[in-house]
């Protein structure tokens, strides 16, 4: 490596493992703040993570491995403790089940030994997700056809439009 090159790499460990002060440039501060998340962001992440092992460790008697993959702890402190899940079914079968989970939940684990309320909610999927299903291709059905033909057939009068319904009937 030549020596410009050690120092820009050196550079941006320094930024990596420092915070800048208010002269650094614009472009100093934008590497350190995308290089981490502040110390209370990671920290409290790595306390959600480990009541999430928790959780499925304790529940893994009481609910189905699939339920128990999906189950992710949204909030937790000593009283209470909030649970994400992604399916409606599976949340009301927790919420069915809180009680005997509360209960594993306080034998299993001291950090859970003080717990009065367990919350479920419903997680949506991501919007990325969602693009994707909205711009798959999705076939029309036959009433539909039969409706967009008539339609382009009796009311349209711009040839335009009506050739353009009726090649997405054929295209379905």
């Amino acid at each position: 490596m030549s020596d410009s090159t050690k120092i820009q790499f050196v550079d941006d460990l320094y930024l990596k493992s420092h915070t800048p002060n208010h002269l650094a440039s614009t472009l100093e501060k934008q590497a350190a703040a995308g290089a981490k998340l502040p110390d209370y962001l990671t920290q409290r992440i790595k306390h959600l993570q480990s009541c999430t092992t928790l959780l499925q460790q304790a529940l893994r008697p009481l609910l189905p491995s699939e339920i128990l993959q999906d189950c992710q702890v949204a909030y937790a402190d000593q009283h209470r403790l909030t649970v994400s899940l992604s399916s409606a079914t599976a949340a009301n079968h927790l919420r069915y089940l809180s009680a005997n989970c509360l209960e594993l939940l306080r034998k299993h684990d001291e950090k859970f030994c003080r717990l009065e309320t367990l919350n479920v909610i419903i997680t949506t999927k991501s919007a990325q997700s969602d693009i994707r299903q909205t711009s798959s291709k999705k076939t029309l059905s036959e009433n539909t056809k039969r409706i967009i033909t008539q339609t382009a057939s009796t009311v349209i009068t711009h040839d335009g439009l009506k050739q353009a319904l009726l090649r997405l009937t054929k295209d379905n």
